[in-house]
């Protein structure tokens, strides 16, 4: 009927309005911390990134410690999902009322490990993730502090000295504790990004970080020591959500 002025409809006539194929619904993001201008802004494309959302609010502040940016993203059914299945394994393996009384489970959110100040550095690659809806980029002051945790005598924070090996900070939490796995220690970054000690881990040591000593004990995992390792993720969402990455892999 387009085109044809003074067209009537009739009885029982049936009106269909289309979608347009490339209208999309306003979709927002949002920012904080060592921001100039932190708050909510719309998504402008597909394919806005970190940086693109990091200009927009006029670039980080002086005592912004990009490296330990993180990304806190909202979980979708497939992600819920997964993340559904890695609590059923806990309850199993802790027992239901140890998994209740830590308040452990699906939650809306997670925290995805980026790289921002690699991301600034190189627009538009691979480290400069795409945005989707409900992201919020949390960039934080530099702690300037190394935590120890896990198997060690005396968990413990400390400041952070650079070029300072991981076997410093260790004894700076007593050492290790008897049941240590020393083999299998790893890094949790204020990021969220996870690695494994490599070596004496002196070029692996940055400010923020935790370092965690696993157990070596086969006996069932007490809650002090679930505490102390949920102390290394911004949320007992995001540990799960690592988990649940693992399996996927």
């Amino acid at each position: 009927i387009d085109g044809q002025p003074g067209f009537v409809l009739q009885p029982y006539d049936e009106v269909y309005v289309r979608r347009s194929p490339g209208y999309q619904a306003q979709q927002n993001v949002g920012i904080e911390g060592e921001i100039l201008f932190s708050g909510t802004y719309a998504l402008t494309s597909r394919e806005e990134r970190l940086s693109d959302l990091v200009n927009k609010a006029g670039g980080a502040t002086n005592y912004a410690y990009l490296r330990g940016a993180k990304l806190t993203r909202i979980a979708n059914a497939d992600e819920k999902k997964r993340m559904a299945n890695v609590v059923r394994l806990m309850r199993r393996q802790l027992g239901e009322a140890m998994v209740d009384s830590l308040g452990i489970d699906v939650e809306d959110t997670f925290t995805v490990g980026i790289d921002l100040e690699k991301a600034l550095a190189n627009p538009k690659s691979s480290v400069d993730l795409v945005l989707r809806e409900g992201d919020v980029i949390s960039i934080p002051k530099n702690t300037n502090t190394v935590t120890i945790n896990g198997a060690v005598m005396v968990p413990n924070t400390v400041s952070y000295l650079k070029g300072k090996d991981v076997n410093y900070y260790l004894n700076q939490a007593g050492g290790y504790s008897d049941n240590a796995k020393k083999s299998k220690k790893f890094i949790v970054y204020m990021n969220g990004q996870v690695t494994k000690v490599k070596g004496n881990g002196k070029k692996q040591i940055e400010s923020g970080c935790e370092i965690i000593v696993p157990s070596k004990s086969k006996k069932r995992t007490n809650m002090g020591e679930i505490l102390g390792y949920a102390t290394s993720f911004s949320s007992l969402g995001m540990m799960i959500a690592s988990i649940a990455n693992l399996i996927k892999k």
